[in-house]
């Protein structure tokens, strides 16, 4: 399967992938992905982290919130969050 990301969205998947396992800020992802250094509060990681995982579609729970932190690539997405959006289905 092809999807296709703008450059921007597929900066950001590989430096979140290239970190993987690790915390990413808000703040960071800004400087290193947008080359912007800004001490404000701005939606701009979120609105794009959440148009990247409307696109990985099934993959999506590698990139995994961090609460009130930021962002991180997953090695094995959490299988909580796995059922609760794919619950498996059982025969009656």
């Amino acid at each position: 399967m092809e999807i296709e990301l703008t450059a921007l969205e597929f900066k950001l998947l590989v430096t979140l992938y290239d970190r993987k396992n690790r915390v990413q800020t808000r703040s960071t992802l800004l400087d290193d992905v947008w080359g912007i250094q800004a001490d404000i509060t701005t939606r701009t990681v979120d609105t794009h982290v959440k148009r990247l995982r409307e696109k990985l579609e099934a993959a999506r729970d590698y990139v995994e919130t961090v609460r009130g932190v930021g962002y991180r690539f997953v090695g094995t997405p959490d299988e909580a969050t796995l059922e609760a959006r794919h619950p498996r289905q059982t025969p009656f």
